[in-house]
């Protein structure tokens, strides 16, 4: 094998592991839940972080409803405590990606804490959170 050859390949090989990886980020699932808007408060089941086929935990879960612009992202800090924040970035709007236990940005670069504080820019502004309050079955997210 020639030296253009072999870096013709190489070259190849890198950008399919590239592609490779990328593809398997975006095809991670993540569980989307549908809710419903009650006197102010989307609510959910708390077994919506259960996998009912193999009773594994989410640590988080995807919110959408009729009453949400934009989806929001619900995350488990505890045994029993939970944080929201919109999935909107506060840049342009995009819809941001749970990536690792940061939420990116993938049209500027934007990145924020699972809490929704800016980590790095151009996004200026926190991510809408929202309250959450929660009973002995439910949790409640107040809109």
């Amino acid at each position: 094998m020639d030296r253009r050859n072999f870096i013709e390949k190489s070259c190849l090989t890198c950008l399919a592991v590239a592609i490779g990886g990328v593809t398997l980020n975006s095809c991670s699932s993540m569980k989307t839940v549908n809710s419903f808007a009650d006197d102010g408060y989307l609510i959910l089941d708390k077994t919506e972080f259960e996998d009912a086929n193999t009773q594994e935990e989410y640590n988080s879960i995807i919110v959408t409803s009729n009453s949400l612009k934009t989806p929001l992202i619900l995350f488990k800090t505890g045994s029993d405590s939970y944080e929201a924040v919109s999935l909107e970035c506060t840049h342009k709007g995009v819809k941001l990606d749970l990536v690792e236990d940061k939420l990116e940005c993938s049209a500027h670069g934007s990145i924020f804490e699972k809490n929704g504080t800016v980590i790095k820019g151009p996004a200026k502004k926190n991510l809408k959170r929202y309250s959450v309050d929660k009973t002995i079955t439910t949790i409640k997210i107040q809109l």
